[in-house]
């Protein structure tokens, strides 16, 4: 992600950010926006790669850039008290650093979940290993029967096959028993609908994920 060359303008910066809320693709707040997405966009690489590298992908360090710049123009700058650029920018690092926490939280989330006794059990269905930039993945349609789908999804939110066995008044053999036969149903299945469905569980992993905050 590439930005112009920061703002020079001479207008005070309270000036400034009242033009950039007032109409944000006016000639006049062009410049301050461009400061701004170009500081947002140093400061996220420079946090994640000092803190996060691990876990968020290029994608996803994007997606953090436009969050905390949607954020910014959509009620957070109202909240600037202070009078130089200095004092502005030391606000937007604030708020950055923040995002990208959250960020870097709902990821170790999701993996938690994934790497948890109930993802365990359903991760090791599958053998491709996970891409680093899975985040821009399109996610496709779940190809298991509706049903099988919405168990697995109940299992990777319980936890353990013990919790949902608990949840679901049944024994943990019963659940031992429905795994193993969703199993057996995706063995059957094409290559590409196995990847798919992959794919469909990272998502419900990191929704899932996202929810326990």
């Amino acid at each position: 992600m590439s930005w112009e060359h920061p703002d020079t303008s001479p207008l005070p910066v309270p000036e400034q950010l009242r033009r950039l809320l007032a109409d944000r693709h006016s000639p006049e707040a062009r410049g301050l926006f461009l400061t701004l997405a170009g500081y947002v966009d140093r400061r996220t690489q420079r946090v994640v790669r000092s803190r996060y590298d691990d876990l968020l992908s290029v994608a996803e360090r994007e997606e953090v850039v436009s969050e905390v710049l949607y954020e910014l123009l959509n009620g957070a700058l109202l909240g600037f008290r202070g009078e130089t650029m200095p004092e502005l920018l030391a606000y937007v690092r604030r708020i950055s650093d923040r995002f990208c926490w959250k960020a870097a939280q709902k990821r170790i989330r999701e993996r938690d979940v994934l790497d948890g006794p109930a993802g365990e059990v359903v991760r090791t269905w599958f053998s491709a290993p996970e891409a680093p930039d899975h985040g821009a993945e399109v996610v496709p349609p779940c190809p298991l029967d509706e049903r099988d789908a919405d168990y697995l999804v109940a299992l990777l939110a319980s936890g353990s096959r013990a919790e949902l066995a608990r949840a679901q008044g049944v024994s943990r053999a019963a659940v031992t028993q429905r795994v193993q036969r969703i199993k057996s149903r995706i063995s059957q299945l094409s290559s590409d609908e196995v990847e798919d469905a992959e794919v469909w569980l990272r998502h419900q992993a990191a929704r899932i994920a996202g929810e326990r905050i």
